[in-house]
C-alpha cells in the first residue's frame, strides 16, 4: 500500500513538471511576435525626404570651404562660355592687389547655364582688421583665347544667387552681374556701375561731350535714327507716343524713366521699347511660377532699372514688372 502511494506521488510530480515546461515553450514565441522595427524605418524615410528637397545641396559644383559657420550662395554662369577658374578677393580699387588661389583648381568646369555653390566666411576681415562688406570676382574661361572677366564690389552678405553675365558680344562685351537677395524675386544689376567705371554712362549734361565711349549717345541727335546699339541711355530720341519719350528725364519732359516704364505694365514689350528704347541687356529664364520670363536691363541717364516680362506660347511678350 505504501509502495502504491509512492508510485502515485511520483507520477503526480512528473505531471506537474511536464505542464510547467509546456507553458514556457508556449510563451516564448509570443514575445518574439510582438517585436517590430517600424518606428525606426519611418525616421529614416523622413531624413531622406528632407535631403531630396534641398536644391542647393543637389548642386555638385562646390567652391570655398564648407564649415558649420560658413555662409553660402549660388553662382550661375550666364556669360555664354565655360568657366575654368574663379578667384575671389575683398573688394579693392588697387589693380595690383593679389587674387589669391583659384577656387575651382581643376575640380570641375562651370559650363554656361551651370551653377556652383560658394561657401565663404561671413566674418572675414581685411588686412587692416575691418569687416569685409564686398568682394571682387575674376573668372578665366576654358577657351584661352577669351579674356578674363571681372565682377566688382559685390555685397556677398545680401546675395542668395549671383548670376555672371555679359552685355554684348566679342571683345567689346561688358561683364556684369545680377543678384537675388534672400526673400526677393527681383534682381539687382551692376551693369550701370560697370558702365560708369569704364566711362560709358551717359548723362543729360553731356550733350557736348565726345561719344567715343558709347555710340548710344548719338541717339539725341536725330529723331529718326536707326542705330542698333542696345544702350538707350541718352533717351532724347523723339517718340510720337504721347510725349512719353524714351529719355524719361531728358528731352524737356522731366519724366522719371522708371515711372515711364511702369506705365507700360500690362502692355507689350514693343510698346515699352517705343518709349524707353532698347534695353542694354536681356536674359530669359523658365520660372516655375510664371513660365518663360524675360529680364531686360535699362540704363537711362542716372536711372538703372529692370523690366520683367512674361512670354506666352505664341511669343507675345507682356511687361509684368519694373524695379
Amino acid at each position: 500500500m505504501k509502495k502504491r502511494y509512492m508510485i502515485l506521488g511520483g507520477l503526480l510530480a512528473l505531471t506537474v513538471f511536464a505542464v510547467g515546461c509546456g507553458k514556457d515553450k508556449e510563451e516564448t514565441p509570443k514575445v518574439e511576435i510582438t517585436v517590430t522595427p517600424t518606428p525606426q524605418e519611418k525616421k529614416e524615410e523622413l531624413v531622406d525626404m528632407q535631403k531630396s528637397t534641398d536644391d542647393i545641396d543637389a548642386i555638385v559644383n562646390v567652391i570655398g570651404t564648407k564649415t558649420a559657420t560658413a555662409s553660402r550662395f549660388v553662382i550661375l554662369n550666364k556669360t555664354g562660355a565655360d568657366i575654368a577658374s574663379i578667384n575671389i578677393r575683398p573688394h579693392t580699387e588697387d589693380e595690383d592687389a593679389g587674387w589669391g588661389d583659384d577656387l575651382v583648381n581643376g575640380k570641375f568646369v562651370l559650363k554656361n547655364n551651370d551653377k556652383a555653390v560658394y561657401y565663404y566666411d561671413k566674418n572675414a576681415k581685411d588686412d587692416e582688421g575691418k569687416s569685409v562688406t564686398s568682394y571682387d570676382v575674376r573668372i578665366f574661361y576654358t577657351d584661352t583665347d577669351r579674356y578674363e572677366c571681372y565682377f566688382r564690389d559685390l555685397p556677398f552678405a545680401k546675395i542668395k544667387q549671383l548670376t555672371l553675365r555679359m552685355d554684348g558680344t566679342g571683345e567689346d562685351a561688358l561683364p556684369f552681374a545680377t543678384y537675388l537677395s534672400e526673400g526677393s524675386t527681383k534682381e539687382y544689376s551692376t551693369l550701370n556701375d560697370v558702365k560708369r567705371r569704364v566711362g560709358m554712362t551717359d548723362s543729360q549734361d553731356d550733350e557736348d561731350s565726345d561719344s567715343e565711349n558709347s555710340d548710344s549717345q548719338d541717339n539725341n541727335s536725330d529723331s529718326s535714327q536707326t542705330d542698333p546699339t542696345p544702350t538707350p541711355d541718352s533717351g532724347s530720341t523723339d517718340n510720337p507716343d504721347d510725349g512719353s519719350n524714351n529719355g524719361g528725364d531728358d528731352g524737356g519732359t522731366g519724366e522719371d524713366p522708371v515711372a515711364v516704364a511702369e506705365s507700360f505694365i500690362g502692355q507689350s514689350l514693343d510698346a515699352l521699347k517705343g518709349a524707353c528704347g532698347d534695353p542694354s541687356g536681356s536674359d530669359y529664364q523658365d520660372e516655375p511660377e510664371t513660365g518663360k520670363t524675360g529680364y531686360h536691363y535699362y540704363t537711362i541717364g542716372d536711372s538703372t532699372f529692370t523690366v520683367s516680362t512674361t512670354v506666352d506660347e505664341n511669343g507675345n511678350e507682356i511687361v509684368a514688372g519694373v524695379w
